[in-house]
């Protein structure tokens, strides 16, 4: 049943990302807060609140540095909710391995990826330009729900390559 509220919640949260490049909180404290909830009655709180906590940890730094929206990493919290720290680092892991083989794969990027690399040797005040210009500008600004939704897809395969079974 956890794999269909998750599948369920980052479709939703991929579509708005997509769309308007924005995961709205009506989408993802309400997952938190029930997931939290549906894993305690079950017994698993302490794996809940281990995959909430891991889920903002691994976020914390990009959103710090406006590498990220406050709304991925409330949507990567809301899943950790409903799972495990491990599995939170595995799907955030291949989530950013997806980004980056999208922007590689995407010759619209590549100019605009050259841009953004060249402005960083500028010096730390490029940051900005890296991170924050106007949507459209920005070779690595991709909606990381789309990409955390693929991830999550792709998890029972990398269960498979990994066990064997």
């Amino acid at each position: 049943m956890n794999e269909w509220i998750v599948l369920a919640m980052l479709l939703v949260a991929a579509w708005s990302d997509l769309r308007r490049r924005k995961i709205p909180n009506m989408c993802t404290v309400p997952m938190m807060v029930t997931g939290l909830g549906y894993q305690c009655l079950n017994g698993m709180g302490w794996l809940a609140l281990t995959g909430l906590t891991c889920g903002f940890l691994l976020t914390v730094v990009p959103v710090l540095i406006k590498g990220m929206g406050m709304g991925d990493q409330k949507l990567l919290m809301a899943v950790g909710a409903w799972s495990s720290w491990s599995d939170i680092y595995l799907m955030f892991l291949m989530a950013i391995l997806l980004c980056l083989v999208a922007a590689v794969l995407l010759p619209s990027t590549w100019t605009l990826l050259y841009t953004n690399l060249r402005a960083i040797l500028v010096g730390w005040t490029a940051h900005r330009q890296l991170w924050l210009p106007m949507a459209g500008r920005s070779a690595l600004s991709f909606p990381f729900a789309v990409w955390l939704l693929a991830a999550y897809l792709l998890q029972p395969i990398w269960y498979v390559v990994e066990t064997g079974i």
